[in-house]
């Protein structure tokens, strides 16, 4: 991971998810800002990219059963259990990394919020109308990010 480097325009990072998929990201948007000030930030969008990769992977494991199970199919009372326990496992898998996923991209959403507010400058208001989205949301989102961003790592 970087850390107290400044991230260049063009620089490229790579996240890998837990089931091997790898992302890379350019990083041009925030060069010359230094990265332990946006260190956190980037910690949560870096989960976030590794929650895709590993929902990719889980949802090619669905989609892989889903073509056995057709193929094992055939007119009648099925024989045994169709799918067994690798289709089990498969959906399973599929579904926490779907649950992963929705966590990590609310995370995200309101690390922005938050840090467009905090960091940012922006008013409430301001943040709302360049949203379309009311004021109380916003500031519910604001502070469910501020929550997050000041929890110990690892319990946000």
């Amino acid at each position: 991971m970087l850390n107290r480097r400044t991230v260049g325009e063009g620089a490229v990072m790579r996240v890998q998810g837990r089931s091997g998929t790898a992302v890379e990201a350019e990083a041009g948007a925030t060069s010359g800002v230094p990265y332990d000030e946006l260190a956190e930030f980037y910690r949560v969008i870096d989960t976030a990219l590794a929650a895709c990769a590993d929902f990719r992977g889980a949802l090619e494991q669905v989609e892989h059963s889903l073509v056995e199970l057709r193929a094992l199919r055939r007119p009648g009372p099925p024989p045994v259990v169709l799918g067994g326990g690798a289709t089990r496992e498969a959906w399973a898998e599929f579904s926490a990394a779907f649950r992963a996923l929705n966590g990590a991209l609310t995370h995200a959403r309101v690390e922005g919020y938050r840090a467009a507010v905090d960091d940012g400058g922006l008013t409430l208001s301001e943040l709302a109308r360049m949203s379309g989205r009311s004021r109380q949301q916003v500031t519910r989102l604001v502070n469910r990010g501020r929550d997050a961003h000041d929890a110990p790592p690892g319990r946000s």
